[in-house]
């Protein structure tokens, strides 16, 4: 539940051609998946005898990347996992009269307005995709800086009361990517990225977890097998020390319940992939900057 993550400039990379293939794939899969669950990626088909053999790009994106070898695997950080989404949701009806629209940085409405129920899973989760006559608009947290909107502890259970102060006053940004964005103008990947506590599991690293490899679970009605690595480009104020938030679909659609138990005792083991790593190269690349602020 990475609410109140501040979000960052895009990061320049070297590689501008990989990093426009990038955008070039990741702006097609999105635009595809409007009919489910906008911005979840595609597998890649298998190659037949007469095609290319997968790009490393492509293997990164169909979540079928070679184990990493031990010689490049850091030591084991025992991490315990929650999991968040991007709730989508549509404007609230014109009856409803406790409605909140998304406020932003200069504290003028930036939304429609949406239900206090909606506003409230908005601020929690860190991003929200509104439909509204046929668009989609995705907007991220900025801050907690804005005015008091409207109190959401009913719905925030035992987060800590700095947290449920903070998420009265949230504002926000609309941006490109269906899903919304992580820090640094990251996208949010289902079952890739991960909000970290930077001080245990550094922003932009590559993280490979053994039980995770060879999971089933379904994206955008395609059966996927997990590779087992997770990208950390997100972060929050209820993510500290060895927790981390695995992003996925939905609240409703949680495949990996065992492993991702939201128990601080159930850990399991991870391990910082060495940056150079093709693997990790692959993972970082397939995750370049393609979510930009725009005027909603």
């Amino acid at each position: 539940m990475p609410a109140l993550r501040p979000p960052g400039p895009p990061v320049s990379e070297d590689g501008q051609p990989m990093r426009a293939f990038t955008f070039t794939i990741l702006f097609m899969l999105a635009a595809c998946a409007t009919a489910a669950v906008p911005g979840l990626p595609t597998a890649p088909k298998a190659p037949g005898p007469l095609t290319s053999p997968l790009t490393p790009l492509e293997r990164a994106v169909g979540f079928v990347l070679d184990e990493p070898s031990p010689q490049v695997m850091g030591p084991d950080l025992k991490l315990w996992a929650t999991h968040y989404h991007t709730p989508i949701v549509r404007a609230a009806p014109e009856t409803v009269s406790a409605a909140f629209p998304l406020i932003g940085r200069n504290g003028s409405a930036i939304s429609a307005p949406l239900s206090q129920r909606d506003w409230c899973e908005a601020a929690l989760q860190g991003s929200v995709s509104i439909r509204q006559g046929g668009k989609a608009t995705a907007y991220v947290y900025v801050d907690s800086n804005g005015p008091e909107q409207t109190n959401c502890d009913e719905f925030l259970g035992s987060l800590s009361d700095g947290v449920k102060n903070a998420t009265r006053r949230a504002r926000f940004m609309a941006v490109s990517h269906p899903l919304g964005c992580g820090v640094r103008n990251l996208p949010l990947m289902p079952f890739r990225t991960i909000a970290v506590d930077p001080n245990v599991s550094p922003l932009e690293s590559v993280i490979f977890v053994p039980e995770l490899r060879g999971r089933h679970f379904t994206l955008n009605d395609r059966e996927f097998i997990h590779d087992g690595y997770l990208f950390a480009g997100d972060r929050g104020g209820a993510i500290k020390g060895k927790h981390i938030d695995v992003f996925l679909i939905d609240d409703q659609y949680a495949p990996l319940e065992d492993l991702f138990a939201s128990i601080d005792s159930s850990t399991f083991a991870a391990h910082v992939v060495d940056r150079d790593d093709p693997m990790a190269v692959a993972i970082k690349a397939s995750q370049s900057s393609s979510c930009e602020p725009v005027s909603p």
